[in-house]
C-alpha cells in the first residue's frame, strides 16, 4: 500500500470517519481511511464517497485519503470508479489490478492483509495507534 499515509483505519460509518479525522487532526497527522471489507457491495461506493466528502467539508485542512474496499469483485471496483472513488482496494489477480490501474485516477491496491485499526472493534487507544504505538 505504498503511497498511502500509515497507519490505516478501517471505518464503517460516518461516526467512525468523524472520530478518526478529529483524532488525526488533533495530532497533526494525515489519515488513510479504508472502508470495511467489501463495503463497495454492502454500503456502496456512492454512500462511502459522500461520507468522506462530508467529513472533508467539515475539516478542509485535514489530510484525508480514502480507500473503498471492493472485496474480490472487479464489478464493484468498476462501479466505484464510476462513482468517483479515487482509491480502491480489490482482492484480484495482478492482471485485473493492472487493468484497473490504467483506468483509475488514484491507486488500485491489492486486497491482501494489512495492519489497520478497525474502528468497529479494536480496543487500542486510537490516538496511540495514530502515533504509531500499536503495543497499547
Amino acid at each position: 500500500m505504498s503511497g498511502l499515509s500509515r497507519p490505516f483505519l478501517i471505518v464503517h460509518d460516518i461516526g467512525h470517519v468523524r472520530d478518526a479525522v478529529a483524532t488525526a487532526k488533533d495530532l497533526g497527522r494525515p489519515v488513510t481511511l479504508i472502508s470495511a471489507p467489501g463495503a463497495a457491495a454492502s454500503m456502496g461506493a456512492d454512500v462511502f464517497n459522500r461520507m468522506i466528502d462530508a467529513v472533508r467539508a467539515e475539516n478542509p485542512d485535514s489530510d484525508i485519503v480514502a480507500v473503498i474496499d471492493c472485496g474480490a469483485d472487479p464489478g464493484q471496483a468498476m462501479q466505484a470508479l464510476r462513482f468517483g472513488s479515487q482509491n480502491i482496494r480489490l482482492d484480484a489477480p495482478e492482471g485485473v489490478l493492472a487493468k484497473l490501474r490504467d483506468m483509475a485516477d488514484g491507486m488500485v491496491l491489492d486486497g491482501g492483509p494489512i495492519a489497520a485499526y478497525d474502528m468497529a472493534g479494536d480496543t487500542y487507544d486510537l490516538a496511540a495507534w495514530l502515533e504509531g504505538n500499536t503495543d497499547t
